[in-house]
């Protein structure tokens, strides 16, 4: 009896990662048959860097994941000291398409302002470059809430990036099932 219960929790997580990268991919393949949309930032009116508006993307929920970003470009004359500071911040959720991250630094983003993000999410290292799209400012918590949308992301970055928040995705129902169970 002991062994079907293992062998029956084995064949329902592989059932439930299946699932799972089905789920994925439908909405994956989906995204990229849509009519193709420029979303226009409101911290640019230039649309030729920005991909597809993909914001529909399933976004995964990463709880204080810490990432390192970089200010790479600022078209505010008065912020060019800026240029290459790096500062710390947590991505609070994640999509194939962008993310939104918390910091305590504060900087205007009426203008332009690109940035490299470096993150590490379950075995996957990425470096994703990215536009400031938006700025929440939190004053319970201190913290700024910034909101990127990625460009210049290769289809085999898109795919990584999946495929890390696939595996995310599922540990998070394992996780859920465990809790369940007791």
């Amino acid at each position: 009896m002991e062994g079907f219960l293992i062998e029956l929790i084995v064949i329902s997580q592989i059932l439930i990662s299946i699932i799972a990268l089905v789920v994925t991919f439908v909405f994956y393949y989906k995204n990229t048959k849509i009519k193709k949309h420029k979303n226009e930032s409101h911290t640019s009116n230039d649309t030729n860097i920005l991909e597809e508006n993909t914001r529909h993307n399933f976004r995964i929920t990463l709880y204080q994941q810490p990432c390192l970003i970089t200010l790479i470009q600022l078209e505010n004359s008065h912020l060019k000291q800026l240029k290459n500071k790096q500062f710390y911040g947590y991505i609070e959720n994640i999509s194939t398409s962008g993310l939104k991250f918390l910091c305590h630094f504060n900087f205007p983003v009426k203008e332009r302002v690109l940035i490299k993000l470096n993150v590490a999410i379950k075995s996957y290292h990425f470096i994703l470059k990215g536009e400031i799209i938006r700025k929440e400012e939190h004053k319970l918590s201190n913290q700024i809430a910034y909101g990127v949308k990625f460009y210049k992301l290769t289809e085999k970055e898109r795919m990584r990036i999946t495929k890390a928040l696939n595996e995310v995705m599922v540990e998070k129902e394992k996780k859920a099932k465990m809790y369940k169970a007791r």
